[in-house]
C-alpha cells in the first residue's frame, strides 16, 4: 500500500505546527488535526482529478519539481509569523489555481462550510495545505527518484486514506459522479513498477494532415522515377538492337529540393546528439535486455524529427521506430513508455502539450505496425527531465528528445 500522506504530513507538522496553525487561522484548539486532514485530503482529491487529463500529470509533476520544500522542523514559526505566513498562503494560493483553475474559490467554501468555518477561513487553510503537500511529494520525487507514473500511482493510492475525509459537496464541484471515479482515468506512462493497462490510458494521435513541401515532393519524386525507369528501358532496347554499341554513360536523375517558401522547415530537435558516445539505437537497446543488471531509469532516445512546433513527422522513414517494433515483437513480455521532451525554451504549457503530442505520434506508429496498444504508454515530459545545460543552445538540443525505457520485461 501507498504511504499515507496524511499521517506523514501530521507527523511533520508537529503538535506544535498544527497549535500554531490552528492559532493563525482562529480555528477552536480541537479542530486542529481534523481541519489540517480535511485541507490536505481535498487538495489530494484535486491533484487526482487534474491528474486524469492528458496532460494534468505532467503539469503537476512540473509544478511538484518546481516548488520550494518546506522547513518542516521550523515551520510552527512560519505560521506564527505574519509576513511569513502571507507569503507562505500567496505561494499557496498559486498552487490552488494550478490544481483547481478557477473553481479554488469555490473549494475553499466548501471546505470552510464543512469545518464550521466562516470568512473565507476555508480557502486560507487550503492556501497552506496545498505547500505542505507539494513539499511532502517533492521531497519523495526527489529522494525515490519517482518519474510522473511513479507520481500517478502514489497518488492514486491515497484514495483509501482521504476517502472518509473529504468536504461533502467537493465532487460535485470538480465535477466528479463519485468518490469511486476520482481519478479513475488518471493517464500513468512511463512507470517503473508494472501496472495493469488501462484502456482509458490509450492515446491515438489525430492523423496530421501533408502539407507545403510534401504535397509535391513526394508525388514528383516518383513521376522522376518512373520516367527514370522507362528511359533505361528504352536504352536497353537500342543496345539489343544494335549490338556493336556501348553506352559509354548513363544518364542520371539528380532532384534537387527547391526551396518552398510554404514549407515547415523540419525540426531535428528529437534527434539525439551526434558525439562520440552516440551508438546504434537497436544494438545497444538490445544489450540493455539482455543484461542482468538492468538500470530501471535509463532512457534510449530516437531518431526522429519532427515539423516545427508540431507532432508531425518529417522524415519518409523512422528505422529506429522499425527497429524498436521488431524487437517488441521478439519479447512478448517486453513493455515500454515512449517519453516526449522539450527544453525549457518557451511556453511551459505549450511545451508539456507537444511533448504529449509527439510521444502520442510514436506510440500510434508503434501500434500501426502491430503492436499491442496496452504494451506501450506515452507521456509528455516537458522540459521536466532535462540531461544536459539548458541555458546553452547544445544543451537545449539535447533535451529536446523521445525517449524509450523499459516498464518490464518477463
Amino acid at each position: 500500500m501507498a504511504e499515507n500522506l496524511l499521517e506523514m504530513a501530521v507527523r511533520q507538522l508537529g503538535n506544535s505546527g498544527i497549535d500554531a496553525l490552528t492559532s493563525a487561522l482562529g480555528l477552536p484548539a480541537d479542530k486542529g488535526e481534523s481541519a489540517v486532514n480535511t485541507g490536505l485530503s481535498s487538495v489530494l482529491a484535486g491533484m487526482l482529478n487534474k491528474g486524469s487529463s492528458k496532460t494534468g500529470m505532467g503539469n503537476l509533476f512540473n509544478m511538484i519539481t518546481g516548488s520550494s520544500e518546506l522547513n518542516f522542523s521550523s515551520i510552527a514559526d512560519v505560521f506564527k509569523d505574519p509576513e511569513q505566513m502571507s507569503s507562505l498562503q500567496k505561494s499557496g494560493g498559486n498552487m490552488l489555481e494550478g490544481i483547481f483553475g478557477g473553481k479554488a474559490a469555490g473549494v475553499g467554501d466548501i471546505v470552510s462550510s464543512a469545518l464550521g468555518m466562516s470568512g473565507g477561513k476555508g480557502g486560507s487553510l487550503l492556501k497552506v495545505a496545498a505547500p505542505v503537500v507539494m513539499s511532502l511529494l517533492s521531497k519523495m520525487v526527489k529522494s525515490k527518484g519517482l518519474d510522473v507514473s511513479s507520481l500517478a500511482s502514489l497518488l492514486l493510492g491515497q484514495k483509501p486514506f482521504i476517502k472518509d475525509k473529504v468536504p461533502a459537496g467537493l465532487l460535485r464541484e470538480l465535477g466528479v459522479a463519485d468518490f469511486n471515479k476520482l481519478g479513475e482515468s488518471l493517464v500513468t506512462h512511463g512507470h517503473e513498477q508494472p501496472q495493469e493497462a488501462r484502456p482509458q490510458a490509450i492515446h491515438r494521435a489525430p492523423e496530421k494532415k501533408r502539407g507545403g513541401f510534401g504535397k509535391w515532393f513526394w508525388p514528383l519524386l516518383i513521376a522522376l522515377a518512373a520516367l527514370y525507369a522507362l528511359n533505361m528501358c528504352a536504352k536497353r532496347e537500342k543496345v539489343e538492337e544494335k549490338p556493336g554499341e556501348v553506352i559509354l554513360d548513363e544518364e542520371k536523375v539528380i532532384i534537387e529540393e527547391t526551396p518552398d517558401a510554404t514549407a515547415i522547415p523540419p525540426d531535428t530537435t528529437t534527434a539525439p546528439p551526434t558525439t562520440e558516445e552516440t551508438v546504434d539505437f537497436a544494438s545497444s537497446f538490445r544489450d540493455y535486455l539482455t543484461s542482468a543488471a538492468r538500470d530501471p531509469n535509463r532512457e534510449f532516445p530516437l531518431t526522429i524529427q519532427f515539423a516545427v512546433d508540431s507532432a508531425q513527422v518529417t522524415s519518409a522513414s523512422v528505422p529506429d521506430v522499425d527497429a524498436l517494433a521488431i524487437i517488441l515483437q521478439e519479447n512478448p513480455g517486453l513493455t515500454i513508455a515512449i517519453e516526449g521532451h522539450t527544453s525549457s525554451e518557451g511556453d511551459a504549457m505549450a511545451n508539456q502539450e507537444l511533448s504529449q503530442e509527439r510521444a502520442d505520434t510514436v506510440r500510434q506508429m508503434l501500434v500501426e505496425k502491430g503492436i499491442d496498444p496496452n504494451r506501450v504508454t506515452a507521456t509528455g515530459m516537458g522540459s521536466a527531465k532535462p540531461v544536459a545545460d539548458d541555458s546553452t543552445e547544445e544543451g537545449k538540443e539535447k533535451n529536446r528528445r523521445i525517449s524509450v525505457r523499459v516498464v518490464t520485461f518477463e
